[in-house]
């Protein structure tokens, strides 16, 4: 019975990883675009396309395809303005943002480069606008020109306000005011007319090829009605909408976001659609004015710079089913880094702690199974004298536990217990961003990636290297069935030690965080099993 419960324990947990690891849908990883150079009135001379016209696809209040180009007539003018934290570019061309770098962050093809780019576009560029006309027809200001104006405002903000007249006789607008110490854009957007109209500003990315299946999904997304709605970019083959009281909505991937937001929760639209490549989030005003007002971030998934911002930006932040679990442990994991300055020893505090909390329970359980081995030879006899008669077999079996006050079930209740704390904790080490390029000790300089030593080619092993840490997890994970209690089925006994050649299979390319967590939790186990294997002989 204890074996049994064991092996199936140990199955779930390896089917629920394999599971996330093989069929959830593919993170599409941002690549590093190139940052616009830092001048102001770069004029080019791309004049390919005409704008400022009727998407033709478009159903009314929802586009539902994207725009095939964003390059207006005339040559495109620049500007480039910067703060403490970021540096961005405008185009006159539909008035798009054409690049957003931020400073403290790494590319994320060189962890040790500064200045990530959250702008990956081939043909449309972030911040276009929608409306809709006197027919309810979808206007959109693809290929319209702007004019770009640069202005100071009270208390050392700047401003730039984009103005621009459609082909339809619309004055369009969009001011953006930049802040110092913040990823917070206050954002105005206008169509002037005397008719009511309904108005949508879009994030606009290009889906890209390769990337981890680990990092959760990247596309639009939204939090309306208290709940997470996060569309697949690679996914969407159809225009999804998602509509309700609104706290924001924008585009996220593995570690950043693009959020638009209002002042207050309000009822609003999110259109997600894909084309070519390229997938957008467009939220949606349907109050008539012809005007949207909102903040616009754009920056990292810190837990805790997302609740300064506040307006339910953490939720962006997807720990999964157990997040009620998974939020304190990653609040706890920050905290030991505040301790140790370095993350790989804050994960193996916070796995050590764990396992003090659960100390009796595991204790529990490892007396258990020690008194089930004891009785294993009784249990035998019993099994082949009664093997043609079930009912009596049983309860010649529950006598047997009654008169040895052993519970078969004492072994299975603590791991069932442990589960959601697993799997909390889980979440954290792929989610967080503080562990992106966080070195640990000697060859692991990114608890976000695979641990590879060296460059030597490994068949299945990506990138190349040798994953050393991933090796010492699937050792330990031997040593510690080998000290377990023999008993139950000889084909479930080997079985139970094939396990630690399949996790290391499995994690082979996981994040090094989450196998180091995976390491010292073994560690932890070894170590109480040998002591209660020396209280018990």
């Amino acid at each position: 019975m204890e074996s049994r419960a064991l092996l199936a324990f140990a199955l779930s947990l390896a089917i629920l990883i394999g599971w996330q690891v093989l069929f959830v849908p593919q993170q599409q990883l941002m690549p590093t675009g190139e940052a616009v150079p830092e001048q102001i009135d770069v004029v080019s001379e791309d004049t390919s396309s005409v704008g400022g016209v009727a998407d033709p696809s478009a159903k009314p209040l929802a586009p539902t395809e994207i725009p095939s180009s964003s390059i207006a007539e005339g040559p495109e003018v620049t500007k480039t303005m910067e703060t403490d934290l970021y540096r961005v570019a405008f185009s006159s061309h539909g008035g798009r943002i054409k690049s957003f770098v931020l400073k403290d962050y790494a590319a994320d093809d060189d962890v040790q480069d500064l200045g990530r780019e959250m702008i990956v576009a081939d043909r449309l560029l972030p911040l276009g606008m929608y409306w809709t006309d006197e027919a309810d027809t979808v206007m959109t200001d693809t290929g319209v020109n702007y004019r770009l104006d640069v202005s100071q405002v009270v208390g050392g903000a700047e401003r730039i306000t984009m103005t621009a007249d459609s082909p339809d006789g619309h004055r369009l607008t969009k001011e953006l005011t930049l802040h110092h110490g913040s990823y917070v854009l206050d954002l105005v957007a206008k169509v002037s007319s005397t008719a009511p109209k309904t108005i949508g500003l879009a994030w606009t990315r290009r889906i890209s090829d390769g990337g981890s299946r680990l990092a959760g999904t990247e596309g639009p997304t939204g939090f309306i009605d208290q709940d997470l709605e996060t569309e697949s970019g690679s996914g969407l083959d159809e225009p999804v909408q998602h509509s309700g009281t609104t706290s924001w909505a924008g585009y996220t991937d593995h570690y950043f976001l693009a959020a638009f937001y209002p002042s207050v929760p309000t009822a609003l639209r999110l259109v997600a659609t894909a084309r070519n490549g390229e997938a957008q989030a467009t939220l949606w005003s349907d109050d008539g004015s012809g005007r949207a007002e909102f903040g616009l971030f754009i920056g990292p998934k810190s837990i805790d710079l997302l609740k300064s911002v506040g307006h339910d930006l953490e939720e962006a932040l997807d720990l999964g089913f157990f997040a009620v679990i998974a939020r304190p442990l990653l609040w706890l994991l920050l905290k030991l880094h505040i301790v140790t300055g370095n993350y790989g020893w804050a994960i193996i505090l916070l796995t050590v702690g764990i396992r003090v909390v659960f100390y009796p329970v595991n204790q529990k359980q490892a007396k258990a199974m020690k008194a089930m081995q004891r009785i294993q030879p009784e249990l035998k006899k019993i099994q082949e004298k009664y093997k043609d008669d079930r009912e009596k077999l049983n309860q010649e079996m529950m006598e047997t536990y009654r008169r040895h006050k052993v519970n078969p079930l004492a072994g299975c209740l603590p791991m069932v217990i442990q589960l959601p704390v697993f799997l909390g904790l889980y979440n954290v080490l792929l989610a967080a961003i503080e562990l992106r390029g966080a070195p640990f000790v000697g060859w692991i300089t990114d608890l976000s990636q695979p641990d590879r030593l060296g460059a030597l080619a490994v068949p299945f092993v990506s990138p190349a290297g040798i994953p050393v840490m991933t090796l010492l997890m699937g050792a330990s994970m031997l040593i510690q069935q080998k000290m377990m209690p023999a008993g139950g089925d000889p084909t479930q006994q080997r079985m139970m030690m094939f396990l630690p050649l399949i996790f290391t299979v499995m994690f082979i390319n996981f994040p090094s965080g989450l196998v180091l967590y995976w390491f010292a939790n073994n560690m932890m186990s070894i170590g109480q099993q040998y002591l209660t294997n020396r209280s018990t002989a």
